[in-house]
């Protein structure tokens, strides 16, 4: 592995494959397996993302094809990855802001139908349309919402491409 200077006390710290628990993407269950880590003596520690912009265009498109309904913290995520309000978000769902906000919020649970039109949106607006049959399939198929939530395992590569991972 290589060494690499903290940025909090300075001194040198070292890499070390592994997986982490990206908490930094606002999801509670998302794994990096396999990625490079760097661990300094300080207690400081945190992934190597080579392209932390793939990554979360990986998380969101896994997001998609989740067969349990979105929760609020993956409707937040979806929205700011398309760089969009609450206000503008909401206007192009057809719902009022405060709805969006008890749905991010987890205070009340989007509509099935809702559900597939945030889907929608975001392949839409990211220009995931190339693989439109798939996608149609993976966001009209049947929704399971009383499935267990599936925790999502993104692995890295040795030169350094994520893919989407049944577990670490």
């Amino acid at each position: 592995m290589r060494q690499i200077i903290c940025p909090v006390c300075g001194r040198p710290g070292e890499t070390v494959i592994g997986d982490y628990r990206y908490l930094e993407s606002g999801l509670e269950n998302v794994w990096l397996c396999g990625i490079e880590l760097f661990r300094c003596a300080c207690g400081e520690e945190g992934p190597l993302i080579p392209s932390p912009i793939e990554l979360h265009n990986l998380i969101g498109s896994c997001l998609l094809s989740q067969k349990h309904p979105l929760n609020g913290k993956e409707i937040r995520f979806l929205r700011k990855r398309l760089a969009l309000t609450g206000v503008k978000f909401a206007q192009l769902l057809g719902v009022d802001n405060t709805t969006l906000s008890r749905w991010e919020n987890d205070k009340e649970k989007p509509s099935s139908i809702a559900d597939r039109l945030i889907r929608l949106l975001y392949a839409a607006r990211m220009g995931l349309h190339q693989e439109s049959k798939k996608l149609a399939e993976s966001i009209f198929s049947e929704m399971k919402p009383h499935e267990p939530k599936a925790s999502i395992h993104i692995r890295t590569d040795s030169s350094g491409q994520f893919t989407c991972a049944a577990a670490c």
